[in-house]
This record gives C-alpha cells, sequence and structure tokens, in this order.
C-alpha cells in the first residue's frame, strides 16, 4: 500500500475516532437528561403521595375533632382535603406512564374514596344522630382498616420509587462510567494511529515531513478534545453524586454541609459561599462556603445583589458590570447565581477566582446548570423537612402531637431499660376547660391552649419533651427523672400555669391545670401501663379538688384503679 493511501486511510480513522468523541459527549447529555426527567417525575410522585396521605390524615383528625366537639369549625381540615385530594390524585395520573402503574394508582384511589366516604358517613352520624351515633361507627375500627390499608399503599409506592430512583442514579453512573470508558478507548486509539504515522513517517523522505507535522497536529487535537470529555464525564459523574446525596438529606443545613464538600470538585479552582434566605425572608444567611471565603459577609439583603435583583446570573469580571454591594473586595472577579425552583427565589450561589475571566461560555454554562440543580434539589429538602414538621407537630399550640408522643416513649422507654435510668410522665389536663370554652368562646379556650403551651416549652428542659394528646390534655415526658423530681417540677409547671392569664378580647382569662405522675420503672414497664399510671393519677387529682399533682399508686391498686368506669372516665375529661 503507498505511502499516500496509509496517510489517507489514517487520517480517515482519526476523523472517525474524533467523531465518535465529539458526538459522545452529546450522546451523554441526552442519557443523562431524559434520566434526570425521571428523577425528577419520581421525586414528584413521592411528593404527591405524601401531600395525598396528609390530606387524608388532616380529614381523619378534622373527623375526630368534628366527633368529639360537634364544632363545625374541626371540619375544615376535612373541606380542604376534599377539594385538595382530587387535584393531587390528577397530578398522579400524569406520572403514571405504565399500565401497573395506573393500577397502582386505582388501587390507592378506590382505598382513598373509601376512606373518605368512612368520613363523611362518620360526620353526617354525628350531626344527624349525636356523638354515640359516630363514636360507635368509629369503634367498629373500619376507619382505621382503611387509613392502615392507604398507608401501606402509599409505603408500597414510596418504597417502589426509592428503589426506581436509586436505579436512575445506578444508571446514571453506568452512563458515566461508559463513557469514560469510550474516552479512553478512543485516546488510546488515536495514540496508536499517531504512533503508526510517526514510524511510517520514520521511514519516509524528508519531503513527507509536512505530512507528518500536520497528523500530529490532528492528533494533538485529538487528545485535547478527548481530556476535555472526560473532565466533562468526570463533573457529570460528581454532579449525580453530588444530587443523589442532596436526595437523602434531613435538614437544610446537612444539605448545605454536603453542598460544601462537593462543590471545590465540582468547581476547581474556585471558591464561593451559598446564601439562603431566613425564615423571614428579609435576609439570606451564609449557610456554607468552599475555597477561599473568609472576606464573604455571614448574611446579605437581596438588594445587595444583582443577581437577585435581576433573577439571572451576573457576571462581574476585571472591573467590567456593575458590582454588587455585597462585594467586600471589588477586585475579584465574581458570578452571583440565584437558585430559582418553580419561580420561586430561595437563595443564591456565589463564585469568585481567577478562572472566571478565563472560563469559556461554555464553563460558565455549566455552573448555572449546577445552580439549576442545586435550587432545585434545596427545594425538595425543604419540602421534606416541611411535611415532616406537618406530621409530628401540632398546628394550634406547636407541640409534638400523640404520634410523635408513640414514638419518642417507646424509644425513651428502650433507651431507659437498657441505662437503668428512671423516666418519668406527666398528664396534663386543665381543669373548667369546658366552662371556659362556654365562656368565651373556642377563641378563648384556643388563646388558653396557647398560653399553657408556651409556658411548658419555657419551663422544660431541652431533653424533655411536650406534646399534646388532645383537647386540653397535654403530655410532658421527663427523661433521666425520678419520682420525687417529676413531682416537684410538675408542681412548678402547676404554679406557671395557674399564674399566667391570657387577655382576649379585653377579658383576662385564667386556668389551672391537674397533673398526674407515673415513673419507670416503679409504675410501669411499657408505654400503656405507664401512661395509664399517669391517667389515674390525674382522675384522683381532679376528685381531690383540681390544681393540684398526684402521683401514680402502687401497680397493685394501679390494676384496681384500671377497672374505673367508662362513664368516670368521660366525667373527668369532659371536666
Amino acid at each position: 500500500m503507498k505511502f499516500e493511501t496509509k496517510i489517507k486511510t489514517a487520517a480517515a480513522a482519526i476523523i472517525l475516532v474524533m467523531s465518535t468523541v465529539a458526538i459522545l459527549p452529546m450522546i451523554v447529555n441526552r442519557q443523562v437528561a431524559v434520566v434526570m426527567d425521571e428523577l425528577d417525575s419520581a421525586a414528584n410522585v413521592e411528593r404527591l403521595q405524601l401531600t395525598l396521605l396528609e390530606m387524608l390524615l388532616n380529614a381523619e383528625t378534622a373527623q375526630r375533632g368534628f366527633v368529639v366537639t360537634g364544632s363545625e369549625r374541626f371540619l375544615e381540615p376535612y373541606y380542604a382535603a376534599l377539594n385538595t385530594i382530587p387535584s393531587t390524585q390528577a397530578a398522579l395520573r400524569k406520572e403514571m406512564t405504565s399500565s401497573a402503574e395506573v393500577a397502582r394508582a386505582d388501587a390507592i384511589e378506590q382505598a382513598t374514596a373509601a376512606k373518605l366516604h368512612t368520613v363523611t358517613e362518620t360526620i353526617n352520624l354525628r350531626r344527624d344522630q349525636g356523638f354515640g351515633a359516630a363514636a360507635s361507627l368509629i369503634a367498629m375500627g373500619m376507619g382505621k382498616a382503611q387509613m392502615d390499608k392507604l398507608r401501606q399503599l402509599i409505603g408500597n409506592e414510596l418504597t417502589f420509587y426509592a428503589q426506581r430512583r436509586s436505579q436512575l442514579s445506578a444508571q446514571l453512573r453506568n452512563t458515566a462510567n461508559s463513557a469514560a470508558t469510550v474516552s479512553l478507548v478512543a485516546t488510546i486509539t488515536n495514540i496508536l494511529f499517531l504512533a503508526g504515522m510517526l514510524f511510517a513517517g520514520q521511514r519516509v523522505l524528508r519531503q513527507r515531513n509536512a505530512a507528518e507535522h500536520k497528523a500530529q497536529a490532528a492528533a494533538d487535537h485529538a487528545e485535547v478534545t478527548a481530556e476535555r470529555i472526560s473532565i466533562q464525564n468526570d463533573l457529570l459523574f460528581r454532579s449525580a453524586e453530588l444530587m443523589h446525596s442532596l436526595e437523602l438529606a434531613e435538614s437544610v443545613d446537612e444539605s448545605a454541609g454536603i453542598i460544601a464538600s462537593y462543590l471545590p470538585r465540582l468547581l476547581p479552582r474556585l471558591s464561593g459561599s451559598l446564601y439562603l434566605y431566613n425564615n423571614s425572608r428579609d435576609l439570606l444567611e451564609r449557610k456554607a462556603g468552599w475555597g477561599v471565603f473568609d472576606a464573604e459577609p455571614e448574611t446579605i439583603e437581596a438588594l445587595d445583589c444583582w443577581a437577585l435583583r435581576r433573577g439571572s446570573p451576573h457576571l462581574y469580571v476585571g472591573g467590567d458590570g456593575l458590582v454588587c454591594r455585597h462585594a467586600s473586595d471589588t477586585s475579584l472577579d465574581r458570578l452571583c447565581l440565584p437558585l430559582v425552583t418553580q419561580g420561586d427565589v430561595i437563595g443564591c450561589i456565589t463564585v469568585t477566582g481567577d478562572e472566571l475571566a478565563k472560563a469559556e461560555e461554555i464553563q460558565r454554562a455549566w455552573i448555572g446548570q449546577v445552580a439549576e440543580q442545586l435550587g432545585l434539589a434545596l427545594s425538595n429538602v425543604k419540602l421534606r423537612v416541611s411535611l415532616r414538621q406537618q406530621s409530628i407537630i401540632d398546628p394550634l399550640t406547636q407541640l409534638y402531637n400523640r404520634r410523635y408522643l408513640d414514638e419518642v416513649l417507646k424509644r425513651e422507654l428502650a433507651r431507659a431499660s437498657r441505662s437503668g435510668v428512671p423516666l418519668s410522665v406527666l398528664v396534663l389536663d386543665l381543669d373548667h376547660f369546658k366552662r371556659i370554652n362556654d365562656t368565651y368562646g373556642h377563641e378563648g379556650g384556643d388563646a388558653i391552649l396557647r398560653k399553657v403551651a408556651a409556658a411548658l416549652r419555657e419551663n422544660i428542659r431541652s431533653g424533655d419533651v411536650a406534646c399534646r394528646m388532645g383537647g386540653e390534655e397535654m403530655v410532658v415526658l421527663l427523661p433521666e427523672c425520678d419520682t420525687e423530681n417529676a413531682l416537684k417540677r410538675a408542681d412548678a409547671l402547676r404554679i406557671v400555669i395557674a399564674a399566667g392569664d391570657v387577655l382576649h378580647n379585653g377579658q383576662r382569662i385564667g386556668a389551672t391545670a391537674s397533673i398526674g405522675v407515673a415513673s419507670y420503672p416503679a409504675h410501669g414497664h411499657n408505654v400503656q401501663t405507664l401512661v395509664h399510671a399517669a391517667d389515674l393519677a390525674l382522675y384522683e387529682a381532679k376528685h381531690e379538688g383540681r390544681n393540684c399533682v398526684r402521683v401514680a399508686r402502687a401497680s397493685a391498686l394501679l390494676e384496681l384503679g384500671g377497672q374505673e368506669s367508662a362513664e368516670d372516665n368521660k366525667e373527668r375529661r369532659s371536666s
């Protein structure tokens, strides 16, 4: 084969390899975009499923509140659920593509309809036939069974989509690894072709030097392209790792720490800070920093940053352009990017360093893509935290609810059993609360409940847990506290509650509380017996004049006390 033919063949092969390497990023980006869309869809389905479950829990809570009190005000969450659930189900339908997903969605919709029908039937019974008929229907357990089935169905869906996200993440990693492998093979192939051409060039006359130089230039270009693709693949892989880690974050602060650990590798030779709005949304607080960020302020105002004003990235390079007021060193090149999700600005990222002036447009676009992904990920973290708080916090008093109490009491009892330390429970009930509601209205009663809840939060240790069981009954969990100290602290809480009052509609409203005290292991070794013992002590305090504290009796007497009639318990609750 003639030398010219060999040169042409080798050049054609190099062009083919370079074309493959050039096309590879487009293929990888397309695959990454598809996977990210599927990840977003899975996250959206999880969010909608959690919203559906929350609406059902709100409807059930509203039903119970209405059955107990007969007040239509308690049905506001029920009506809100009726209005929200159809749109949530319609949104879920849009996300379902396969027949299996549609079938599971049908099962959840049927279970949801059955649960709402039971809730509606209970509410109608309460309206038409009174408390007894509604309570009998609730006691049948149909509503609980339906809710358990819904929890199981939605839990299975959440598990399925969690596994799906894991599969998609694995697919994303495999895509990145495959792209890196192809890049390596392309580079080796180019080098082999180059070596062959150089070896052949040594055997030809000097007039062939021009052709050899052209081949060398083509090979160098191929290496640069392969290196750039390798760097891009590495960035894509690390970006996927960052997004996956943020999916597992439990709080915004934890997310900030994850971001600070990944961004030095995603944005090498650059420094920066992550700012997020505080709860009042009047300032942005620095949550994380990487590189040399000592000169960055701890807080900034939205008007101090041009990126936040414009809602788009703002670049300041070489003294050209507007400099942000929060920039303490105006000699540094700076790129500010707002974190926007669904049209809402939640914060911004500031990036500084000399590399900004050298960076190409595609590199700056890459930084912008990272900011977009971070904005969406942080928004999802905030949503998960908000849903978690809503599921365990009583909205009226801002105390923990009974669901959280059951969870933490089991955990603390197990810890007390392992460590051999005491554990005390205070069951607190406001005296004559029905009279307060009748005299001042439910708004006055709510004001008293909020006041008592605030007193509990301000007068317990940081490790103690205050919960609202329901109505005017509250529970305080005291880890590592024996009966004697629990009695003292209960009496102190009683005095604080009695001393405080609320100004409502120009009238001073006060309340007293009766408190029952029980401790582990003296009065019980499990959740039921311990709470029951404190409940009986509270019953005794009610019958001995109210506004006092009583300690649970011995175990033998507790068993006898457990036989108290349902009418007596009902009388204590109503008082």
